[in-house]
């Protein structure tokens, strides 16, 4: 019996992360329906599992529900993302405070080795997309990662997980945009000294207006909804007037 339960909760999360990774990927659009028939036949998972791994996502804000319309990938908009980016800057912010009062060798190595893996990956695809690349996005997942990592805390872990994932669907549906007038990497690294210098008022102040910096482009750039509405289905993408929004990361 816990071997089977074992299964379905392995199952369960396997669903939800290919899911998930859609999502993020912008494969899935925001607003678009999650018909749990299809997505079973898809993953060959039972309803069971599926419905399981949406309402995961939806607990992390990734879907949302409603009684009669079912399951969706979440809307995005110029008041969501303000109220998510004053709260992630929050937790954000207290992870890194709690990681440099409290974390020691092992930390700042991670710190380290996160900081120089960013800056040595390239953060589009080859070619004039502007398509953020998979690898850089999984690098600067892992920076914020490593400065909030020691922070001790598995629930703080958790929540600014779930931000930085609701984050990341707003970045990647704001892509491509303009390559200029930002050194993301100075930015990183500048985060990543005051953190290591045990400046925990430096860190913060440069890691809120780095948090703030990419909301603000975001808000600017004409390509996120000024309030909540409809389904946004396709990337329907204004063109940025040139130099007005510099990378977003």
């Amino acid at each position: 019996m816990a071997a089977q339960t074992g299964k379905a909760v392995s199952r369960v999360h396997a669903v939800y992360e290919q899911i998930r990774q859609d999502i993020l990927a912008a494969r899935l659009a925001p607003g678009e329906r999650l018909k749990v028939n299809p997505l079973c036949e898809r993953f060959s998972a039972s309803l069971t599992v599926v419905r399981e791994a949406l309402t995961r996502l939806a607990e992390q804000g990734l879907v949302s529900f409603e009684p009669q319309a079912g399951f969706s990938v979440v809307t995005l908009d110029a008041e969501g993302l303000t109220d998510l980016t004053d709260v992630r800057v929050q937790v954000e912010n207290l992870a890194v405070t709690w990681s440099i009062e409290r974390a020691g060798l092992a930390w700042e190595t991670g710190v380290v080795a996160a900081t120089y893996a960013l800056g040595r990956t390239s953060q589009h695809i080859p070619g004039d997309s502007g398509e953020m690349s998979e690898e850089w996005a999984a690098a600067h997942a892992a920076f914020h990662t490593a400065l909030a990592g020691g922070c001790g805390s598995p629930v703080l872990m958790e929540i600014r997980a779930g931000l930085y994932d609701r984050s990341e669907l707003y970045r990647r549906w704001a892509q491509p945009v303009v390559r200029e007038g930002r050194d993301v990497h100075a930015e990183h690294a500048a985060i990543a000294e005051g953190a290591l210098g045990r400046d925990a008022a430096a860190a913060t102040s440069l890691l809120e207006r780095h948090l703030r910096r990419t909301a603000e482009i975001l808000l600017t750039s004409g390509l996120i909804a000024p309030g909540a509405g409809g389904p946004q289905q396709g990337r329907q993408r204004a063109e940025p007037a040139a130099g007005s929004a510099p990378t977003v990361a």
